[in-house]
């Protein structure tokens, strides 16, 4: 594990002549330096935070044969608890191309669950992380159209584990292309 501050113990903090006070030792609860240690501990995991609590999930080349509904990709990042505020900071960024002069949406969501496989439907109760589609409207058949997302997704239960994935919508018929590196980038913010 990477650390931006080093380890604090209370010994840095009280002078080797209050290694004990009234029997309590530094390292007790109860000690001297306990608290100052405790709190610059919850600094050091405010700065770590971004660092260790951090998933992406790629893909250079998903079609989706899609059906006219939405649709998940099958990309999204392993389960993920909040553990300081409750958020997570959502960003994407994807190129596509469908097959067709219609209008193609795309979306992320959030699930307790387990990712749907690709060209499923997204699971009952699965929820659309900004409320909607993120990027969406007419298309150039053949043509790789760009968009990107950043979201802070709050209101999270810390005691659950959170799935996201990507999910599209197209025209039935078609077939819609997730390709050059499209990214799903989860992350907790200090």
């Amino acid at each position: 594990m990477r650390q931006l501050l080093e380890t604090l113990i209370p010994e840095h903090w009280e002078p080797a002549s209050k290694k004990s006070e009234g029997g309590r030792g530094i390292g007790s609860p109860t000690g001297p330096g306990y608290n100052r240690v405790r709190f610059l501990q919850g600094i050091s995991d405010l700065f770590n935070r971004p660092v260790l609590n951090r998933l992406n999930a790629s893909t250079n080349a998903t079609a989706v044969n899609a059906n006219g509904a939405v649709q998940s990709t099958g990309v999204g990042v392993e389960p993920m608890q909040p553990k300081r505020y409750a958020e997570f900071t959502v960003k994407a960024r994807i190129t596509f191309n469908v097959n067709s002069a219609g209008p193609a949406f795309h979306y992320i969501y959030r699930t307790l669950g387990a990712i749907p496989a690709l060209g499923a439907a997204p699971n009952v109760g699965d929820i659309i992380v900004g409320g909607d589609a993120f990027l969406g409207g007419p298309t150039v058949n053949g043509v790789n159209q760009a968009g990107a997302f950043s979201f802070l997704d709050t209101g999270l239960d810390v005691s659950k584990l959170y799935r996201y994935y990507l999910a599209v919508k197209a025209p039935n018929g078609t077939v819609l292309n997730l390709v050059n590196s499209s990214q799903l980038l989860v992350m907790e913010r200090s």
